[in-house]
C-alpha cells in the first residue's frame, strides 16, 4: 500500500551551477515524508553526477536518455509520483526549510484546496524583492486572467484533481503550461495561497522565463483569449 504523503517532482537539465543548493533545501526540509523525483531530461552538463552524489534514500532518480522538453518530463513526473500530492520544484530555486510542513498541513486541513502556492522571494537580483499573491479562490481566479500567479516551485498540487479530471500539462502551451493548467484546475477545484514566503526564486539570464519571454506571452494571450470565449 502506498502512504507516501508528498512527491517532490523537480526536473533538471544542464542545471550544475545552481543545483545542489535546489537538493539540499529538499533534502533539508522539516517535513520527513516524501519522495523526491527528480528526473533528469538528458542533461549534458554534470548535472547527472551531481544528483548521483546524493545517497539520501527519498531521491528517486529518472534518466531521461534523450531531452524530452519540460512538458513531457513533467507529465512523466506526474504519472510516476506515488505521494497525495505532488510539490514542485525548479533546479535553480530554494525551498524554505518548513515549506513542505507548512503546505501539506494547509491541504489535509482544506481537502477543498488542490492547487497551493505561497509569497515568494526573488534572489539573484542586485535588488531582490518579495511577491505576494492574493489568497482567496475568487481572487486568485480572476488574478488568473491576468498571469500564472503560481510560481512552479511554490506550487503543492493534490494528484487526485489531476487524475480525476484528465489534466496534464498541455505541449500546446509551451513556455505557459503552468499558467494553462493552473486555469483548467480553477475550474474542478479551490486555489489558495499561503501568505508568507516559503520559497526564494532564482532570476538568471537562463532561465525559460527569460529566454522564451515573446513566446511565452504570445502563448498567454491564447489562453486568455480562450478564457474570454468560455
Amino acid at each position: 500500500m502506498n502512504n507516501i504523503k508528498v512527491t517532490v517532482l523537480m526536473p533538471v537539465y544542464n542545471a550544475e551551477k545552481y543545483l545542489a543548493e535546489a537538493i539540499e533545501s529538499i533534502l533539508g526540509q522539516t517535513f520527513r515524508d516524501f519522495e523526491f523525483l527528480i528526473i533528469n531530461d538528458g542533461s549534458t552538463d554534470g548535472s547527472l553526477e551531481i544528483i548521483k552524489s546524493y545517497t539520501d534514500s527519498r531521491i528517486r532518480l529518472i534518466n531521461n536518455e534523450e531531452n524530452l522538453k519540460l512538458i513531457a518530463t513533467l507529465n512523466k513526473g506526474i504519472e510516476l509520483a506515488k505521494g497525495k500530492y505532488i510539490a514542485r520544484m525548479d533546479a535553480d530555486d530554494i525551498s524554505l526549510p518548513q515549506r513542505l510542513e507548512k503546505q501539506y498541513a494547509y491541504m489535509e486541513a482544506h481537502p477543498e484546496v488542490g492547487l497551493l502556492g505561497s509569497y515568494i522571494r526573488t534572489v539573484g537580483l542586485e535588488n531582490n524583492y518579495d511577491v505576494h499573491f492574493k489568497t482567496t479562490h475568487d481572487e486568485i481566479k480572476f488574478k488568473l486572467f491576468f498571469d500564472t500567479h503560481f510560481p512552479h516551485p511554490a506550487a503543492l498540487i493534490r494528484k487526485s484533481v489531476l487524475t480525476d479530471n484528465n489534466l496534464v500539462f498541455e505541449k500546446e502551451y509551451i513556455h505557459a503550461e503552468d499558467y494553462a493548467l493552473w486555469n483548467k484546475m480553477a475550474e474542478v477545484t479551490k486555489l489558495s495561497i499561503l501568505p508568507e514566503i516559503l520559497v526564494y526564486k532564482r532570476t538568471h539570464p537562463e532561465q525559460i522565463s527569460k529566454k522564451f519571454t515573446p513566446v511565452q506571452l504570445e502563448i498567454s494571450s491564447k489562453i486568455r483569449n480562450k478564457l474570454l470565449k468560455n
